[in-house]
């Protein structure tokens, strides 16, 4: 019984700083250089956005004909999955 009330106040306070264990994000295999050269080697002549989202980069910027021009890139496999021209 004098052990258990010792250890009460020492279990409340280790619960009280426990820290939940969160999954890190790992890299991905493809990084912002790398899409930025897929992108370019796609038509990409001007970047005005790039961003990791929804699970695959997004570019946007400008051809050389001045387009718009978005490609959206795996970021696992560098694979280019879309490509919009308006």
């Amino acid at each position: 019984m004098i052990l258990a009330r010792a250890l009460a106040p020492a279990l409340a306070l280790a619960a009280l700083f426990a820290v939940p264990a969160f999954a890190q994000t790992p890299a991905p295999a493809t990084g912002i250089e790398e899409a930025l050269r897929i992108a370019r080697d796609n038509g990409v002549a001007q970047v005005t956005k790039i961003e990791l989202d929804d699970g695959k980069w997004e570019v946007e910027g400008m051809n050389a004909s001045q387009r718009k021009i978005e490609i959206d890139i795996d970021p696992a496999t560098g694979k280019v999955l879309k490509t919009e021209t308006r």
